[in-house]
């Protein structure tokens, strides 16, 4: 088991930046926590915009709030500021192709043609990506700073979910799907 820790200063103390290596055991040990797989997606006029996101959590059920950690750099958190909504797409273990596709940096021809992945929309107009196990529709109602991202809340105004849908997993910095339990 590895066992490094990584040297922080005290709560208001000046922090020195963090070493290429610190980053790589941290984001080795965070890889340790499985998530689901989303996409996470706006529309502001013209452009649509999604990105492949773990850092997705349910906040409250009453009222019904989930937060996301969006880069400032990215051109899905220009969308999402531009729309003040989202909507996040909980994607099956058949999707893997889109992940891959939405987890590439953005260029021109990703957001023109959004990873050719079919869509619709619910109540915000953010793209929904067809064949999700199951997607929630948000309007924001609060950002936060978080480093170099910023949290977004929403508040679901939409949602679905296919029952019978199997999710695609993120472990150990590979996809990953559900076994059986008989197996």
């Amino acid at each position: 088991m590895a066992t490094d820790r990584i040297e922080r200063a005290p709560a208001g103390a000046t922090v020195a930046p963090m070493t290429d290596e610190q980053r790589r055991w941290l984001r080795a040990m965070m890889g340790r926590f499985a998530t689901g797989v989303t996409v996470v997606a706006a529309r502001y006029g013209p452009l649509l915009a999604g990105m492949t996101a773990n850092a997705v959590a349910s906040v409250s059920i009453d009222p019904p709030l989930l937060l996301v950690a969006i880069n400032q750099s990215s051109e899905t958190h220009q969308a999402i500021v531009g729309s003040h909504s989202f909507a996040i797409s909980v994607l099956s273990g058949d999707q893997r192709p889109l992940a891959e596709c939405f987890a590439q940096p953005t260029s021109a021809a990703k957001l023109q043609r959004f990873c050719d992945a079919p869509w619709h929309e619910a109540e915000t107009g953010s793209p929904i990506v067809d064949g999700a196990i199951a997607y929630f529709d948000c309007r924001i109602t609060a950002t936060h700073p978080g480093g170099d991202h910023v949290i977004f809340i929403g508040e679901i105004v939409a949602a679905g979910y296919d029952e019978a849908g199997e999710p695609l997993v993120w472990f150990g910095s590979q996809y990953r799907r559900l076994a059986d339990e008989g197996a």
